[in-house]
């Protein structure tokens, strides 16, 4: 769901500022969508995938308890609760999970159907 999100912010926001000063790249020299993968510095994956390393390495799996329970509950239901409530607030999470990735495998062909155009059809609505 981020990345739909994010797909549809980067189209009209960008941050201000430069994400690699060295190299005088700055946030708004970014493309949208997959062109964004071969602009951004190594340094900058390396940094993404060093966060994203500590995270997995902090941020343990109970033992014994079903994916996901990190033991923080989730706004007011306890994940040790196994009630129809939380059940079907798992299954709809679950959903909408899918949805969001297909909307985002969507976003990506229209990138490529529309020559790196990203969201090419919204275009309309500006």
């Amino acid at each position: 769901m981020a990345a739909t999100l994010g797909m549809l912010t980067q189209q009209n926001y960008h941050f201000e500022g430069y994400l690699a000063p060295s190299q005088g790249l700055s946030f708004a020299d970014v493309p949208n969508g997959l062109k964004a993968l071969t602009v951004v510095p190594l340094a900058g994956w390396c940094q993404m995938a060093i966060v994203i390393g500590i995270h997995e390495l902090v941020i343990k799996q109970r033992e014994g308890r079903a994916p996901g329970d990190f033991g923080t509950g989730y706004f007011g239901f306890t994940m040790d609760d196994q009630s129809s409530k939380q059940l079907r607030g798992l299954n709809v999470e679950i959903a909408n999970g899918r949805l969001a990735m297909l909307g985002i495998l969507g976003m990506f062909a229209s990138e490529i159907v529309h020559n790196g155009e990203v969201l090419a059809e919204t275009k309309m609505f500006s």
